[in-house]
């Protein structure tokens, strides 16, 4: 098995054209000629320039954030929110990008938590809020794809995908005694 990193914009082209076989993959994506099947949710974060007046809070809500421009990835029709935020004029392909334009002060974000253990910049706060609808991980392959090797796969996936959505979970790093993970940063 061969593990690749793709990007946000990449998943559903590299499913449909068999440059991959599965993706763990974050909803939305056009699912048309997918088949896409939920894992788990998982909470989401403010992500917040070092300097912003709520960074470092233990949690905020959207109202807090209303009228703030936005980082994403795609149209405004996929924000989390429940009220639209203005488009902050930067269209992000990753995580690493969408860091970069926060951290220079260009808007704020909305990431799932387990960016909070695996994504550090020291220009970089992430808060929880709480209020904003969870992000949905899926296991995707193409709908006309179908092997036993990919059935195992999915099988497999769906029965640890408890455990993998822990992975995620900041609070449990630092169970574990990883003193490399920073909260905020």
């Amino acid at each position: 098995m061969d593990v690749q990193r793709i990007e946000w914009d990449e998943q559903a082209a590299m499913l449909l054209d068999g440059r991959i076989d599965v993706g763990y993959v974050r909803l939305p994506i056009d699912e048309a000629g997918l088949r896409v099947t939920p894992l788990y949710a998982e909470p989401r974060v403010a992500v917040l320039p070092a300097g912003h007046r709520f960074a470092g809070r233990e949690q905020i809500t959207e109202a807090d954030l209303a009228g703030e421009p936005l980082v994403w990835q795609a149209d405004a029709s996929t924000q989390p929110t429940r009220r639209p935020h203005p488009n902050a004029g930067y269209l992000v392909r990753g995580v690493d990008e969408t860091l970069e334009h926060v951290a220079a002060g260009r808007g704020i974000s909305f990431l799932a938590r387990s960016a909070t253990v695996f994504y550090s910049h020291p220009d970089v706060s992430y808060v929880p809020i709480p209020d904003l609808a969870p992000d949905q991980v899926c296991l995707a392959v193409a709908a006309s794809r179908s092997s036993p090797v990919v059935d195992d796969f999915f099988t497999a996936a769906q029965a640890t995908a408890e455990i993998t959505a822990e992975c995620g979970n900041y609070e449990m790093w630092q169970q574990l005694g990883s003193g490399a993970v920073s909260k905020h940063g």
